[in-house]
């Protein structure tokens, strides 16, 4: 699974312990320091960053529980062609 830089780079933004690492689907956010003020935090800028509203029936641990279970909710709602690298 690839994880486009855009929405990486969101991502890195709400994780403290993550150094700017290379993030990895299966890297947990919360040993990455994302807490639950963090994950509205994230949910927002998600919405914002990329005009998405996540429906209440996905706002679950598993969620947000790794980069790639974040990630496989994003991309289902995301537009076709919205998250293509350059």
């Amino acid at each position: 699974m690839d994880v486009p830089h855009a929405f990486r780079k969101t991502l890195l933004t709400h994780l403290p312990y993550a150094d700017g690492a290379e993030l990895g689907v299966q890297d947990n956010l919360r040993a990455l320091g994302l807490d639950s003020m963090g994950v509205v935090q994230l949910l927002n800028d998600l919405e914002e960053t990329f005009a998405l509203e996540l429906p209440d029936d996905v706002l679950t641990d598993e969620t947000f529980d790794t980069v790639g279970s974040l990630w496989l909710v994003v991309a289902a709602l995301a537009e076709p062609g919205q998250f293509v690298d350059a």
